[in-house]
Formats: structure tokens, sequence, C-alpha cells
């Protein structure tokens, strides 16, 4: 004998699967029939009907995305949907959908996709300065390696809010006071998985624990994201520099990310390409830092927003609205607290090219470090985008943001 449900269309019977159970019931929370469902999903009514009567042994996983959307589900609803009603703890964990466009880092993505899933290197640490965009990239890598691989890919977000799903990959990674290895990798053993680690809280997820994890779990790959290079041998650190300010015509990477930013806000007037480069420059191409600056432009003109920048960029990048704050964060703090983590000849080292471009040579005599040391040192700094090339072949200066800490001053804001 068989129950019957109303869809607020028809009667069907009562679903045969979790998932069947799971999708109905998110449905009906949401007030919707499978008729309204289909127009807002562009998924049939028919598969609809047929997915929440268990009709569907392997639904496809766009088909579960598209589902999943069209009724604005959560992260770990979305996680349920895809696992088949249950939530599995190896199921793919992923970040949350992007709220805009990633601009200037195709090739970057492709590329650490290309390197974690052909590549030698077990575990790639994606290194910057903070507000260069290493989250954004990550959470993107994360999303292409899900759609490239059959191999379930975890996200853990060590500053996430909520707490991840008990059980999951990610409550196991972030555990208590530290990672529950035997338990993680009991659960991972020898499943060939992704592990992308976005560690915004620096040294909530020990290297050592990372480390053990691949040892334990023989075909698991990581991805990390970190402010300055790990000092274990197994990390493979590729350095995420910022956007280039100046392209091969009018338009760059920064310029690009600066003008969307712009339209986003209504600010349709047309700028001088040399002022917004300018102003890029300034701001050292950091994406934060540019999407901060674009909050200030209904408030001053341009070109004193460039003259502040230049004396301070810091005076630009606390965002004029609260909403934009909470995505840049507090870009000042962050990038202290990596210079004042710093220690003896890195310190002295970024501290000799908080002025013009000088080469290792350079460095070396006015410091009195061998030119080895120097040449190692750089090296570092150049991992951790603190510094960048001037131009001249093997001369290097800080970056603004760094040069204004390192060279302290007092610089009102603008005058309008």
């Amino acid at each position: 004998m068989h129950t019957t449900r109303s869809t607020g269309s028809v009667k069907q019977d009562r679903p045969a699967t979790e998932l069947g159970e799971f999708l109905l019931a998110t449905r009906l929370r949401r007030g919707m029939t499978q008729s309204r469902l289909a127009v807002r999903s562009g998924v049939s009514e028919r598969t609809i009907r047929d997915l929440e009567l268990g009709k569907v042994e392997r639904p496809r996983k766009q088909t579960l995305l598209l589902l999943a959307r069209a009724l604005h589900m959560s992260p770990s609803d979305h996680l349920r949907l895809q696992s088949g009603g249950a939530v599995p703890a190896t199921a793919s964990q992923l970040p949350p959908g992007a709220a805009s466009q990633l601009v200037g880092r195709d090739r970057v993505v492709s590329g650490l996709v290309e390197l974690l899933t052909t590549g030698e290197q077990r575990w790639v640490s994606l290194v910057g300065i903070a507000g260069v965009g290493k989250s954004r990239v990550a959470a993107e890598v994360a999303r292409a390696l899900h759609d490239a691989v059959p191999d379930p890919v975890w996200w853990v977000d060590p500053g996430a809010s909520p707490a991840p799903l008990p059980g999951t990959v990610a409550d196991l990674v972030l555990g208590g006071v530290g990672p529950r290895l035997g338990e993680l990798a009991a659960l991972v053993g020898d499943t060939p998985a992704y592990l992308v680690v976005d560690d915004r809280v620096p040294a909530r997820v020990a290297d050592a624990s990372l480390a053990e994890l691949l040892s334990r779990c023989p075909r698991l790959r990581l991805l990390t994201t970190a402010r300055v290079p790990s000092a274990r041998p197994e990390a493979h650190t590729v350095s995420l520099r910022p956007l280039a300010a100046r392209g091969d015509g009018p338009d760059s990477p920064a310029t690009r990310l600066l003008v969307t930013r712009l339209r986003a806000q209504g600010q349709d007037r047309s700028f001088l390409v040399n002022d917004l480069r300018e102003l890029c420059e300034a701001l050292d191409g950091v994406p934060a830092a540019l999407v901060a600056a674009a909050t200030w432009f209904p408030l001053y003109p341009l070109p004193r927003l460039v003259e502040a920048a230049r004396r301070d960029p810091f005076q630009l990048t606390t965002p004029a609205g609260p909403a934009t704050r909470r995505v840049t964060g507090d870009l000042r703090a962050a990038v202290t607290t990596t210079i004042d983590g710093l220690r003896g000849t890195d310190l002295a080292v970024l501290t000799a090219l908080a002025g013009t471009g000088r080469s290792t040579r350079d460095v070396a005599k006015d410091r009195g470090i061998p030119e080895q040391a120097v040449a190692a040192v750089l090296h570092r700094l150049l991992q951790a985008g603190l510094i960048r090339p001037t131009g001249v072949p093997g001369e290097f200066r800080a970056l603004n943001l760094v040069r204004s800490l390192l060279i302290p001053r007092r610089v009102p804001h603008p005058r309008r």
C-alpha cells in the first residue's frame, strides 16, 4: 500500500531514497511545487519527480547544483544533496560560491590545478602578502578541481563560520586543540583526494600536522595558503604576486579590477587611464587594497586619491563602509603582523629596501652581510610578496604598503 504526499500540484508516492526524501522536504519547506522548481532551476519537472521518487540512481552533478541554487541551499544542505541525502564524511566539501568575478588570475588557477593533478609535488603552498587574494584563488582552485577530477575535494577554512559538520574531513582537520590525525588518516586512508586548507588564522593548522597527514595518506594532495613560505621540505611554494598595474595597452589586471568595482558601485564616470594606473601602482596592485580604495571614489576626486595613496596607502585600505570592510579585513594589521614576524637578517634586508631600488650587492655592502646570505633572504621576501623587482635587472624594493610601515609618518586624509 502506498502513502501519498501533496506537492502543491500532484500527489506522488513516498520517496524511496534519502536523496528523494531530502529533496522533497527541502522543496516543501521553500513552499515550491515541482513545476515552480523546474522553472527556477532549469531542470525538467519529470527529472525532479524521478529524483524525489528515487528513480534516478546516479543523478548528474550539474543537475544537483542547479537544484541547490534554485532552492537557496546552505553549503551543508548542498553537501547533503550531492551526497545522496546523507552526509558521508568523505563527500566533497566545497567553499561557498563567489560573490564577484575573479580578475586577472585565470592562468594562476589553471596552473595550480595542473600542478596538483599532474605534478610531482603533493603539497603546494600558495604564499603572498595579506590582501593579495590567496583565499579567493584557493577557493577557485577547489571548485575547478571538483569539476575536473572524480576524486573528493575537501575545503577547510579555519576562519569560517559556522563550524564544519561533525565527523567530516574539515571537522577532523580543525579538531579542538589540533587535528585529530589518527581519525583523519583512517578516514582518508589510501583514497585519492585533494585537501585545500585556507589558513587565514596563522598557525591554526600546524605544518607539521599536515606533513604527517601526507605521510599517512599516500594518495592525498594538499593546497594551503600562507603569508610566508613554509619551512617544511614537503611544501612546494608558489608565490601569488599582486596584480600588474600596467599592461600592453590601456588595460591591465589591476586597473580592470578597480574599474569593475567602480562600475558595481554605479561609478560610470570616465577616468584618465594614467591616473587609474598610478593609483593601482601606489597600492601595489593588491586586490584587497583596490577593492577598498574604490569605496572612496564618491568622496574624493581621483587625483586626490592618488596623492593620498602615494603618501600613505593605508589611508585608502580602510573601506568607506562595513560591507566591504568584512571582505578586505584590516589590511594594515595583517601586513604589520607579517613584518613583526621577521627577525634578524630578514628584517634588516627588508628595511634596507624601504627606499629606492637596491641590488643584492648594494644591500650586502650596506648591511655588512655576506652576499649569498642576502640573496637567500631576497628569495624569501620575494616569495612572501613583501618586495618586488624595480624593472632594473637585479634591483628590488619593498612594496609601498610595506615601506609605509617601515618608514611611518602621519598623513591627513585627502582634501576635497
